[in-house]
């Protein structure tokens, strides 16, 4: 994760340069939810660049079956067909101007 910590970090500030005054979007609390994310099983993170410049991009976790935290903010609430299938959660995607 390293590596893209700053690739990262400049697209997400340029998207949200308009927030990032305000708690939730302050780049220090991004950080803390970009670190949280990347330990939890199978994260992934792709970076698209243009020109060698980072102009976006996505990041993902594995979900862990049906006591994974990412279901108890879903509504409806999913049924066991649901949370007992292979799944990926897509936490979070930037995309440049």
């Amino acid at each position: 994760m390293e590596s893209v910590w700053d690739d990262l970090m400049g697209v997400y500030k340029e998207c949200w340069a308009h927030k990032v005054h305000l708690p939730h979007y302050a780049p220090e609390a991004f950080g803390e939810r970009l670190h949280r994310h990347a330990v939890e099983p199978g994260w992934e993170a792709v970076v698209a660049y243009d020109a060698g410049e980072p102009v976006g991009y996505l990041y993902a976790n594995r979900l862990d079956g049906a006591e994974d935290r990412w279901w108890r903010r879903t509504r409806p609430e999913p049924g066991a067909d649901i949370t007992g299938a292979p799944t990926v959660a897509v936490k979070e995607m930037m995309v440049r101007p």
